[in-house]
């Protein structure tokens, strides 16, 4: 049987797996959501602007908006074929 200190840290390696899964399934759905986003924004010149505006006020830090960088462009052009 093992002792205390090897259930703890067989608890904590299974809660550190779950922890890890949790993360993967949580970055899919954030894909999923912002790739059916982008789907939608891409086709309606309306959400193309929401969008903009959402990542306007949103999105701060330097890295993320270089990032973005030409999704911004394309709806960019979305919006103003629109008008």
């Amino acid at each position: 049987m093992a002792t205390l200190e090897q259930q703890i840290a067989q608890k904590q390696d299974e809660l550190a797996r779950l922890k890890e899964k949790a993360q993967k399934q949580e970055n899919a759905q954030k894909i999923v959501l912002g790739g059916m986003l982008l789907s939608v924004a891409r086709k309606n010149n309306d959400v193309a602007r929401m969008v903009l505006d959402m990542i306007s006020k949103e999105v701060n830090r330097d890295t993320d908006k270089k990032r973005l960088e030409s999704v911004i462009i394309e709806l960019q052009e979305v919006v103003t074929k629109a008008l």
